[in-house]
């Protein structure tokens, strides 16, 4: 495998979210004062709280990356994953706590199907508390 041209895509906007990347998941908050407004991850958590923002979390990252969309893209020569993840998933803080919980199990299930199928994955870690 060493000397293999990298082929990869970004799946940004899975584990770690963001407007312009995933705007369909912050469109209920337009029209809304800025104490009710969600810009990132954080505010996100915030805003909609540990239980409603981790239903809708389970269920954008069941649906925003797929078994069949993996097998898509290796069949088009891709062999390469990044994976922005935030270090919340894995020591979570305030507002993260219990909003983000099973976040590491959707990652385990993305690195099974990758494995199964022979994509290499570059985890990303671009969320960190300072």
């Amino acid at each position: 495998m060493l000397g293999r041209q990298l082929r990869g895509v970004n799946l940004h906007g899975w584990l770690l979210l963001q407007p312009w990347v995933t705007p369909s998941l912050f469109y209920q908050f337009e029209g809304k004062p800025p104490e009710q407004t969600a810009m990132d991850m954080y505010t996100f958590c915030e805003v909609l709280g540990p239980s409603e923002g981790n239903r809708q979390l389970r269920e954008h990252w069941r649906k925003w990356v797929t078994s069949d969309d993996l097998a898509q893209l290796a069949a088009q020569g891709i062999n390469t994953l990044r994976v922005p993840v935030g270090d919340w998933m894995w020591e979570p803080y305030e507002p993260f706590e219990q909003c983000t919980s099973g976040s590491i199990h959707e990652l385990q299930r993305v690195l099974r199907i990758c494995d199964r199928i022979h994509l290499r994955v570059l985890i990303d870690l671009h969320g960190a508390r300072p």
